[in-house]
């Protein structure tokens, strides 16, 4: 089913839509169709990775194995 929006966009937004329909050869409906598609798309990624914030925030600890590796080949410690 195709439903009609209607929105306001300041006179400079217009324009800049206006321009990039016109250099993409694309009418201004194909370009906002195209732009919600992708912030519903990154809108669903991010709430898709949401439990995943913040579990990089946490440094390994300073005696993990991986660490001592580091520190052991490393030649200026």
């Amino acid at each position: 089913m195709n439903a009609t929006l209607t929105i306001r966009l300041r006179d400079e937004q217009r324009q800049q839509l206006r321009e990039l329909a016109e250099k993409l050869g694309k009418s201004d409906s194909e370009i906002v169709r195209e732009m919600i598609e992708r912030g519903l798309a990154e809108e669903s990624v991010g709430r898709r990775l949401s439990h995943l914030k913040g579990q990089l925030a946490e440094s390994p600890s300073p005696d993990d194995s991986l660490s001592r590796a580091i520190r052991q080949r490393n030649w200026r410690t």
